[in-house]
């Protein structure tokens, strides 16, 4: 059994979150690399679409609500902090944007200047520059969540208010997603906020409940004692994994197939109803449980731990970063499109590339600031 303080008494670093965390910025590198090298027999062959489908029950939605994991786990709380930290990764969406365009276009005209420029790819250049200036993905969901969870923390929205709110966003979800408009702008804009138009990578106002859950949970694991969290995990981890089991069954039922799974969980990726929603928490939760119970194992490991940890604390510099390094890869081969195994192995050396560069950006941060202390 495990009981719940009325006190916050867990309010130290969560390793299983660390773990999970770790794990999913990978993975998200893996998939990438058929998203933005693959060729068309690679982003449709069944290792991918096994990867991605299987990926999709947890993928972006657990960043999200990690997301507001930590929004209702951190001291920094606050509605201005919360404005503050979502203005913040709006910003990143733009600089984002115009640091991969730039850095595309270097090493693309770059590849021109020593070799000549290879037929048909300027096109896809065109194409994929166009697409990375009007690109909105996580940094942007994360930055308007963020706003919206400020509005919440000013109104003093209890958690049984965020939990409604839940069941509302996936009920609407599916049906906003249907709005697009003939003006140009304002389609673009229905797109990034409901999904219509299919365009933008993601869509912030589905994710909101994976937000809100998680803003809930970081609620409620504030108050488990550090000494029952294995009951805790234990009991959550049970219910939630039989009904994920069984709403992955009944998805796998009712879309039959490497390629009908692949394609409903891509639709379900983009606009979740509240049946995905409720599947994706569980699994979520289940994940979170394997963590916490193998997380003495793998701290023995202490590189592959280490790293993990690494790639949690600064899992929003690897994610801009790797998308970077795979178009400065585009750029450089002008565009060619890689086979499976060229994904895969693409996919390590990203990891490590990344990783390195990371690594020398918080070495140099560090550094600037150890030096305005010490003037």
């Amino acid at each position: 059994m495990f009981s719940l303080s009325e006190k916050e008494v867990n309010t130290g670093r969560q390793k299983e979150l660390d773990l999970v965390k770790g794990f999913l910025m990978i993975m998200i590198v893996f998939i990438h690399s058929f998203q933005t090298l693959g060729s068309l027999d690679a982003a449709t062959s069944k290792v991918y679409q096994i990867m991605f489908a299987l990926f999709m029950p947890t993928g972006a939605c657990l960043f999200l609500f990690t997301m507001g994991f930590g929004s209702g786990f951190t001291r920094h709380s606050e509605p201005k902090d919360m404005v503050k930290n979502g203005v913040k990764l709006l910003f990143y969406q733009g600089l984002s944007n115009l640091c991969v365009g730039a850095v595309m276009t270097v090493s693309y005209y770059i590849r021109n200047a020593v070799t000549g420029e290879v037929p048909g790819s300027r096109e896809v250049y065109e194409a994929n520059l166009y697409s990375m200036l009007t690109f909105v993905n996580i940094f942007f969901i994360a930055g308007m969540c963020y706003l919206v969870l400020a509005l919440y923390k000013k109104l003093n929205v209890k958690l049984g208010g965020y939990i409604i709110s839940v069941i509302i966003v996936g009920i609407v979800s599916p049906f906003a997603g249907q709005l697009v408009s003939d003006n140009q702008v304002l389609n673009w804009i229905l797109d990034m906020t409901f999904g219509g138009k299919g365009e933008t990578s993601f869509c912030f106002f589905p994710y909101l409940s994976y937000v809100f859950l998680g803003y809930v949970f970081g609620k409620v694991i504030r108050t488990v004692p550090e000494n029952e969290k294995g009951s805790f995990y234990k009991r959550s981890g049970t219910i939630c994994g039989i009904i994920a089991a069984i709403w992955l069954a009944g998805c796998i039922v009712s879309h039959p197939g490497v390629e009908e799974f692949f394609e409903y969980m891509l639709m379900q990726y983009r606009i979740p109803g509240l049946v995905k929603v409720i599947g994706s928490y569980c699994s979520i939760m289940l994940v979170f449980a394997v963590s916490f119970w193998i997380t003495p194992f793998v701290e023995k490991w202490k590189f592959g731990y280490n790293k993990l940890c690494y790639y949690s604390r600064h899992i929003s510099k690897m994610y801009a970063v790797h998308i970077g390094v795979y178009f400065l890869i585009g750029g450089f081969s002008a565009f060619y499109e890689f086979s499976v195994a060229g994904c895969l192995l693409l996919s390590v050396a990203v990891l490590i590339a990344t990783d390195l560069i990371v690594e020398a950006y918080v070495i140099m941060e560090n550094k600037i600031k150890n030096g305005k202390k010490n003037r």
